[in-house]
């Protein structure tokens, strides 16, 4: 699976993934997250994610989803 994380790159895309989530086909932030960690994660966690995932929408920039559960886990860990 990989962990890139970017916006449609057009119209056709965009659609595909539409109909995909009417189908079904699809997980929420917070399923991905718990299958990568193997535990559930927070709802601050999965808002972190979140936050990192608009940014980089806002941005037109893809980010590779890993980078930025480790990134969030590190400050976690520098807040405990």
């Amino acid at each position: 699976m990989t962990s890139n994380v970017r916006s449609p790159r057009d119209d056709e895309e965009e659609l595909k993934a539409q109909i995909a989530i009417l189908r079904g086909q699809s997980k929420s932030l917070k399923d991905v997250l718990t299958d990568i960690l193997g535990e559930e994660p927070s709802e601050d966690f999965v808002q972190a994610v979140e936050n990192n995932i608009l940014l980089a929408q806002e941005r037109e920039e893809s980010i590779d989803l890993n980078k930025i559960i480790d990134s969030i886990k590190t400050l976690q860990s520098c807040w405990i």
